[in-house]
This record gives C-alpha cells, sequence and structure tokens, in this order.
C-alpha cells in the first residue's frame, strides 16, 4: 500500500498548490507546485527552500525529521543518498566551476580557502542570522597561503579573480623567479609546469634535475624538504661520511667518478697517511645555500693546485702523490714506493737501505718495522712538513 500512497502524493505535485506549512498528518491537502522536481522549473525544490531561507523544518514536517519519508511516505533519501543537508547534496564530489578541480586534483583541502562548517546552518554558511547568505562563497585564507616567509610582503588576499601574495603560488618567495605567481581563478593551470611558481630552476640554483635533492618530498606545505636528510648526506654521502657513495646521480661503484677514491681518502684507507678532510680537495660550504654550492652547475669544483683533470681522472700536480698519478677511480694503484722510491733517490738516501731504516731519520712518521704511524686522525706523513732528525 506505500507505494499507492507515494504514487498519490506526487500525483498531486501536478496541482498548482502552495506547500505553506509542515503538514499534520495530511499531506495530500498541500502538496508542491508543479515542477518541485524540475532542475529547469522556479519551483524547484532547490530554489523554494532558498526563498524560505532553507528553512528545512518545513520539508521535514512531511518527509520526516530524518527525511526518510514521514507522513507524506516520499524518502529525500531516494535522491540525496547522504539527506538533503549533506555537504555532498549541494556540491557533489566538489564543485567544478574555474579553478576548484585543479585544486582538488592536487589534494588541497576546502578550508585552505574557505571556512568548513561544522553544520550545513552552522552562521555564515548559507544562513547569517537567520537569512540566506547570496552571492559568491567567501574566501577565507587558511594555513598554507598564509606561511610567513622572511621576505612577504603582504598578507595574502583574494579580489574575486586573483590570488595575491599566497605562498602556495609562489607570489611570497619574491627571488622565486616563477611566471604565474598571482594566478586567476579562470586559469586553466596547466599541468607539469613547475616554472609558474618558481623559475626552473629557482635563481639560487644552477641544477634542473629537482629530483637530485628533492627525491618525493611533499611539495608546498611550508618547509623546505632538501634531499634524504637535513644534512649533507641528505644529496650525497650517507649519515656515516658526507662524501660519496652516494654521488648526486644515485651511484655506489667506486668506477663511477662521481664515487671514485672520496671513501679512500677520507677514511686513509691505505694507512699511508691519515684520513684527508673534504676541505683539502673542496670548498665546503657553511650551508647548502652558499656561494659556489647549488649555484654552480657541476661537477663539484676541486681546488686548483691538485691539477685536476676530469679526462684523464687524475691529479697532475698533487703534492701528496708526488709524480705517481692514480687514477680516481682505480684501484691498487698506490702503495710504499708509488709517491716517491724505497728508498727515495736522493743523496741522503743509499739504494740499498731497507724499510726497518726508516725510523732512523724518520722517527714520527715510520715505526721500526716500516709501516707508517697513523694515529685517529693524525699522521706526520704527507703532511708537507718532512719529519727527520
Amino acid at each position: 500500500m506505500k507505494w499507492l500512497v507515494a504514487m498519490a502524493v506526487l500525483a498531486g505535485c501536478s496541482d498548482e498548490r502552495e506547500l505553506s506549512a509542515p503538514c499534520d498528518g495530511d499531506c495530500g491537502a498541500r502538496v508542491h507546485r508543479a515542477g518541485i522536481l524540475d532542475p529547469a522549473s522556479d519551483a524547484f525544490h532547490g530554489r523554494e527552500l532558498a526563498r524560505r531561507n532553507w528553512d528545512f523544518a518545513l520539508c521535514q514536517g512531511c518527509h520526516g525529521s530524518d527525511f526518510s519519508g514521514g507522513n507524506a511516505q516520499v524518502s529525500c533519501t531516494s535522491c540525496h543518498s547522504e539527506g538533503p543537508t549533506a555537504c555532498t547534496t549541494c556540491h557533489g564530489a566538489g564543485p567544478t566551476s574555474k579553478a576548484h578541480p585543479v585544486h582538488a586534483d592536487r589534494g588541497v583541502a576546502c578550508a585552505q580557502c574557505h571556512v568548513v562548517p561544522a553544520r550545513w546552518d552552522d552562521d555564515g554558511h548559507i544562513l547569517h542570522a537567520g537569512v540566506a547568505i547570496t552571492g559568491p562563497a567567501k574566501v577565507t585564507f587558511g594555513a598554507l597561503a598564509s606561511i610567513a616567509t622572511p621576505d612577504r610582503v603582504a598578507p595574502p588576499s583574494w579580489d574575486g579573480a586573483t590570488c595575491r601574495n599566497v605562498y602556495c603560488h609562489g607570489d611570497a618567495l619574491h627571488a622565486g623567479g616563477g611566471t604565474a605567481t598571482q594566478p586567476r581563478w579562470d586559469d586553466p593551470a596547466p599541468a607539469g609546469e613547475c616554472n609558474r611558481c618558481h623559475a626552473s630552476p629557482p635563481p639560487s640554483h644552477a641544477r634542473n634535475d629537482c629530483a637530485t635533492c628533492h627525491p618525493a618530498a611533499p611539495h608546498i606545505d611550508g618547509a623546505l624538504q632538501t634531499g634524504r636528510t637535513t644534512g649533507c648526506d641528505g644529496c650525497h654521502g650517507t649519515a656515516a661520511s658526507p662524501a660519496p657513495p652516494v654521488d648526486l646521480a644515485g651511484n655506489r661503484a667506486t668506477t663511477a667518478l662521481g664515487v671514485g677514491a672520496h671513501q679512500a681518502h677520507l677514511q686513509g684507507r691505505s694507512r699511508l697517511a691519515a684520513p684527508i678532510a673534504c676541505s683539502t680537495c673542496h670548498v665546503v660550504p657553511a650551508e647548502v645555500t652558499s656561494p659556489g654550492h647549488i649555484d654552480s652547475a657541476g661537477p663539484a669544483q676541486v681546488a686548483a693546485g691538485l691539477g685536476w683533470n676530469r679526462t684523464s681522472e687524475t691529479c697532475a700536480t698533487a703534492w701528496c702523490h708526488g709524480p705517481a698519478r692514480p687514477r680516481w677511480t682505480g684501484s691498487g694503484e698506490v702503495s710504499c714506493g708509488s709517491c716517491h722510491g724505497i728508498p727515495p733517490g736522493d743523496a741522503s738516501h743509499t739504494p740499498d737501505m731497507p724499510l726497518t731504516s726508516c725510523a732512523t731519520c724518520h722517527p714520527g712518521t715510520v715505526d721500526a718495522f716500516g709501516n707508517i704511524i697513523v694515529t685517529g686522525t693524525n699522521s706526520e706523513h704527507i703532511n708537507g712538513v718532512v719529519d727527520h732528525r
């Protein structure tokens, strides 16, 4: 019988009668005007509700407090599955006008641009002091657009068409060099153009291989994620050492030019000298943004006095290797005798001197067995000063 009653009520919708108050059990006597279900009609129920200041209590009088049918036995949830007052009833999966979709696709929450009400009838949503609000939704910037930057010139603003001084589009990064830092809301916002918010690369960078130093980092969140960690090893090296491996290209093998003999020098693996500091061969930046670091296109600059030749992978004038020219990516090319003879061929030495005799004149450098003395990070061998009695 319920379907008969429902048919009777819906049939009554074709009558030109006005809904004036909640029904008291005789809903058939006061039903909607024709067109109540027609979105193109002036009598469409959405427009009718707006005219009545969104008085859902009037609807509930016939359709029940939960809109499931009530005395009318016609459920609003047959069309509005989450109920007439749910966000999705008016907004669906989200607004589709102008740049709404492109923001939603990138995970920008509604609350970043609007005050999101806890309930549909919160003041300032569709009602203010019980009166329906007309006009476009009010823009109230959230935390993302308002992130503080050292050179922000003004608070974020919206003039109905354009966003200005918003962090999320780079307008608060006034040295960023972006091409569209004050986008219009009707801007189609092409995808994949990194240079809209900041130059590609930014003015402070020489490289544009972003993922090398910003691998899988969260984007536009107010924090500059440089590398895998916040230290030097975020881009090269590991937590144990800032020098490769890993190099900027992700290489780990010593046969890669970016890796080579870095660790052999830093750890003093040959035991011919104390570990050699990074600053011996490179200028070590105090900060990531120090001049000569990320503003240099690479490869890394090597101290000029070493005579580094990238093609031959050798240092031509490195005092520490004497006349030897070991290849940076080679192995087993450095040992006693590769930098000077054993013994050296000069007037102070005789050809028949054994290694065990070195300590006679160089006791701080060599022990009685002919081994180079290395204590922790110290050694008098290959330190630029001749140790002799």
